[in-house]
């Protein structure tokens, strides 16, 4: 790797052309990482900063409250569902056998197992994508 292809610094997971699935749910996995610790700290300061000096009992969050509600749901159940594949991944479950690097080297990152389980990530997002878009809806108003 050249100097300047490490240029990019964090810029660079969002290059994405010439990559396949297993890059693009590498920078999803990132992005909700990042959106999942911003939640956090402002809930932190949130909760420090309005509710622990007045006492004052939570008052239900506002339509953008409840967007950002929404959207902290998606994120978080991309997150999780990416991250015990990853987990699954890395102990070596979904991984096969070790094989001797004979050129031309064939990329074999993405098959059998780990492929099933990426398209059974998605999978299982989408389904629970769609249900949680339906409780957003009745908690939006909409």
């Amino acid at each position: 790797m050249g100097r300047r292809e490490n240029k990019l610094g964090i810029l660079g997971w969002l290059k994405l052309k010439g990559y396949s699935i297993e890059k693009l749910m590498y920078v999803a996995q990132r992005i909700s990482g990042v959106g999942i610790i911003i939640f956090l700290l402002a809930h932190i300061l949130n909760v420090g900063l309005v509710y622990a000096p007045t006492k004052e009992l939570w008052e239900p969050p506002g339509i953008i409250g409840k967007a950002v509600l929404v959207i902290l749901g998606i994120i978080v159940v991309f997150h999780t569902f990416n991250g015990v594949r990853l987990i699954l991944a890395e102990y070596g479950f979904i991984v096969g056998k070790p094989r001797r690097a004979v050129y031309p080297y064939k990329m074999t990152s993405l098959s059998g197992r780990q492929r099933l389980a990426v398209y059974l990530v998605l999978a299982v997002f989408i389904i629970i994508f769609y249900f949680w878009i339906m409780v957003a809806f009745n908690l939006l108003g909409w």
